[in-house]
Order: structure tokens, then C-alpha cells, then sequence
């Protein structure tokens, strides 16, 4: 903005000028997911905007991998106390974008601890993406963050194998007061 407002008034404009906007301010801070179980490894992911972090000591718990909301509520007892991954296959982004959206507040109506989605394209190259997520004032807030496409496939592949799946998450994302 600095830059478009000094080239503006080096190119004569008149009335050149920026104003003051407060906006949120949400922190990322630093993150991580670990495949405890049934082997080690580490996972790329992204906290989604506007998330809440884990604790301190972060979140380790037992996974459920479902494939849509309507998954998720037929498998809801088994929810409990996990951490839920929404494995949606990409169709168009209008449609695909809703599970990053609502998934935590989806996810905390099941008793999940955390959730996590599927990264929201068609392919991701181990590389995760973010946007907003939204929470529900009457529901509780749980950490949501974005695992990439090809993690999300595999943790589906143990799952389906009958593989317990076990994750370490920790986020410390929170959000600030307003900023200028």
C-alpha cells in the first residue's frame, strides 16, 4: 500500500492517500502434526485461519478419517475423543470449501478433540493450504488445521487397513485484540 501511494504521487495524482483500518489479527505461530502410530512420521499441515491452538503440550490422540459430513455423523460415537480427519475429495472449490469451513464445528459437535481436513484441490504435492474456518458460538472451539492431499489418502489407505492411527498436534495459533 506505502508503495502504490508513493508511485501515485510521483505520478501526479492529487488526493493521494491511505486511511487507517482495524482488521483481525490472528497469530499462526508455530505448528506441527506427527504420525505417532502405526509409524513415525512427520506431516506437513497448515493451521486454517481464525483456529484456536492446542495446549502447550499439544494434542495426541487416536484418528478417524471420515469423507464427508454424512460420514462423520454415521461414525459419530467413534469420534469421540479423537482427532478427525475430513478426507473430501476435491470436486469444485464451492463445494469442497464447506468442510473447511465448518469442519471443526462439525467435528466438536461429535466430541472430537481436533480436526483436520484434506487439503481443499485437486493435488498438493506435500504441500498444505490454508484459508478461514469459521467456529459456532454454542459448540466448542477445537484446533482445525489442513493436512496435504496425499497424507489425507494415506491416512485414509490405514485406516482402511484396520491400521489405529495415532497423531501429534500442536498449534499455537490464537488471535489477538484488533489491530490498526
Amino acid at each position: 500500500i506505502d508503495w502504490c501511494l508513493t508511485e501515485m504521487k510521483k505520478d501526479g495524482f492529487v488526493n493521494v492517500h491511505g486511511e487507517e483500518v482495524t482488521v483481525p489479527h490472528w497469530v499462526r505461530g508455530k505448528e506441527s502434526a506427527t504420525l505417532i502410530a502405526p509409524r513415525r512420521r512427520g506431516l506437513p499441515m497448515m493451521g486454517l485461519g481464525g483456529s484456536i491452538g492446542t495446549p502447550r503440550e499439544g494434542i495426541t490422540a487416536e484418528m478417524l478419517v471420515v469423507d464427508s459430513f454424512a460420514d462423520l455423523a454415521a461414525n459419530a460415537k467413534k469420534a469421540m475423543g479423537k482427532i478427525v480427519l475430513f478426507n473430501v475429495p476435491f470436486t469444485n472449490y464451492r463445494e469442497t470449501v464447506i468442510v473447511r469451513r465448518e469442519g471443526a464445528v462439525r467435528a466438536a459437535q461429535a466430541g472430537a478433540v481436533a480436526s483436520l481436513i484434506r487439503s481443499v484441490g485437486p493435488f498438493s504435492m506435500q504441500t498444505p493450504h490454508t484459508g478461514n474456518m469459521r467456529y459456532d458460538a454454542k459448540v466448542k472451539r477445537i484446533p482445525h488445521a489442513a493436512l496435504s492431499v496425499e497424507d489425507a489418502l494415506m491416512l485414509a489407505r490405514m485406516q482402511s487397513r484396520g491400521e489405529t492411527i495415532r497423531i501429534h498436534l500442536k498449534m499455537e495459533a490464537r488471535t489477538l485484540p484488533p489491530a490498526k
